[in-house]
């Protein structure tokens, strides 16, 4: 039997909770988080079933080593990162699960920061479409190239607006404005 599990598991930019409480329930069944990468491929090692709490940090203090020490003396180890989301994990407390964040306004700044990201990934695409030269590309271009590339960018037009979207409304759910 392996000592490690790989899966597919697809979660939107504001599922966090969703994220946590699968994660957890993994856990529950002795599979513990090795890695995940930006494809949503998730690794487990198989180990003792135990009730693990996870959390998710996107980026902010996580990247700070003062922060990441902070954290393992509050008894919290770091069990994956990708693409700048953290994961920390730590033993449950007589079934209670810690929070990283426990007020609005520090889970707003995580989902702003998030946002603020993924905005931030929109603008090559953007300064392409505006730069570039489109008679030329369409004269070097092949029609097999470009049929997957405008496939890729119909389906980033069509995810970036609803993640953005619900984003939003996170951080509207947590009380705190849009704009910092």
């Amino acid at each position: 039997m392996s000592k490690t599990v790989t899966t597919f598991k697809f979660f939107w930019a504001h599922e966090d909770e969703q994220q946590e409480a699968w994660l957890r329930a993994m856990a529950r069944q002795g599979l513990h988080l090795l890695d995940v990468n930006p494809l949503c491929f998730w690794t487990f090692r198989r180990g003792e079933p135990a009730d693990t709490i996870y959390r998710i940090d996107y980026p902010g203090a996580s990247q700070d080593p003062s922060f990441q020490q902070l954290m393992q003396d509050a008894g919290w180890s770091l069990a994956a990162t990708t693409v700048g989301w953290h994961y920390w994990r730590t033993q449950a407390v007589q079934g209670k699960a810690p929070e990283l964040f426990t007020d609005n306004a520090s889970k707003a700044k995580k989902f702003k920061d998030r946002l603020a990201m993924l905005v931030a990934s929109c603008l090559p695409l953007f300064v392409m479409v505006v730069i570039t030269d489109k008679q030329l590309v369409r004269e070097q271009l092949s029609l097999p190239f470009l049929v997957p590339l405008c496939v890729v960018l119909a389906l980033y037009v069509l995810i970036v607006p609803y993640t953005v979207v619900k984003l939003m409304a996170r951080i509207r759910q947590l009380g705190g404005p849009i704009a910092a």
